[in-house]
């Protein structure tokens, strides 16, 4: 009876012992470093993928997408039946998985994500104090003497250091001495009183020697001097153009609403994007119907609206 009780114990420790096995993870150098069940590329490099020991494997990946749930597909991987998978950067946005088996066990991982948001290309979103400024072209803007405009990276948690600049640099990445950078600025920010073409060239924070110059299309040029528009400051009156207009949500991923309910209807609106391509274009858009731009590859884009009345309004919204 106790050589029975010792064999029925043995048997019943192996059969949790296999069980226990037949529970697949993956690990891997860069998976986690920067956020939980996911990879951050700072390059092509390879990035080897692995799993326990098990009896056989199958490796598969699915496509991101922004939609919830992710409808698309599970797609087993060619070739990819051993304990590890080699993939690089270009499979970033995508979702890995391993299916084993060990005897008559067979199970799957937790997905992983090879993630490649530190491509992002930088933005810079501008912040005017109402009444001290005109936008008198895209990217022209003529501010009062004494007023000021804060620039920022839409991006500060994708880039660390920044070198800002007044004027277009004449080379990327800048040199130093070029005479467009403002010496001693290096923050996600900076405070413009002065006449220039502003921007800023950033190093990615996760990724240091991975850097990006902002379009020089998205440079935004101010003038300051003492306008027309300005004599009425601190009276309470302004004769500031409303040229902009409510775009919400923005950054989107799907849909973008414009307008305000006083237009009513928008003979035209246009979407431009940063190279200056035409994207999308509607006519007579109601002021509260949502605009489809899931299909735009993510990025800056401007939108150009045309009122009933003869109004031309200019945004900037970023496709995520």
């Amino acid at each position: 009876m106790k050589t029975r009780l010792i064999f029925l114990t043995f048997l019943v420790f192996s059969v949790l012992s296999i069980k226990a096995q037949c529970n697949p993870t993956i690990t891997s150098p860069r998976l986690g470093v920067k956020f939980p069940d996911k990879i951050l590329f700072c390059n092509v490099e390879d990035e080897i993928l692995s799993t326990q020991a098990f009896g056989s494997y199958q490796w598969y990946k699915q496509a991101w997408t922004w939609q919830t749930p992710n409808n698309n597909p599970w797609v087993a991987i060619p070739g990819a039946t051993s304990q590890q998978l080699t993939i690089n950067g270009n499979d970033q946005l995508y979702y890995f998985k391993v299916a084993v088996t060990q005897g008559d066990c067979t199970a799957e991982s937790p997905a992983i994500m090879a993630d490649g948001f530190v491509y992002g290309l930088p933005a810079m979103m501008s912040t005017y104090t109402p009444g001290t400024y005109e936008e008198v072209d895209l990217g022209v803007v003529n501010v009062c003497n004494g007023a000021s405009v804060k620039f920022d990276d839409i991006f500060p948690v994708v880039y660390g250091n920044h070198t800002w600049f007044k004027c277009v640099p004449g080379s990327n990445p800048p040199v130093a001495g070029d005479p467009c950078i403002i010496a001693g600025v290096n923050g996600d920010s900076f405070t413009a009183t002065e006449t220039g073409k502003y921007g800023f060239y950033a190093c990615t924070e996760y990724c240091p020697d991975q850097c990006e110059m902002l379009d020089p299309f998205s440079f935004v040029q101010l003038n300051f001097g003492n306008w027309e528009f300005c004599e009425n400051l601190g009276t309470g009156e302004t004769k500031q153009k409303d040229n902009n207009l409510k775009i919400y949500p923005n950054p989107t991923a799907q849909f973008l609403y414009i307008g305000k309910e006083s237009d009513k209807v928008y003979k035209e609106v246009t979407i431009i994007d940063m190279s200056g391509k035409l994207v999308l274009q509607k006519n007579d858009h109601k002021y509260n119907q949502a605009i489809d731009v899931s299909h735009l590859v993510p990025g800056n884009y401007i939108i150009v609206s045309k009122g009933s009345n003869g109004n031309v309004y200019k945004n900037k919204f970023i496709k995520k």
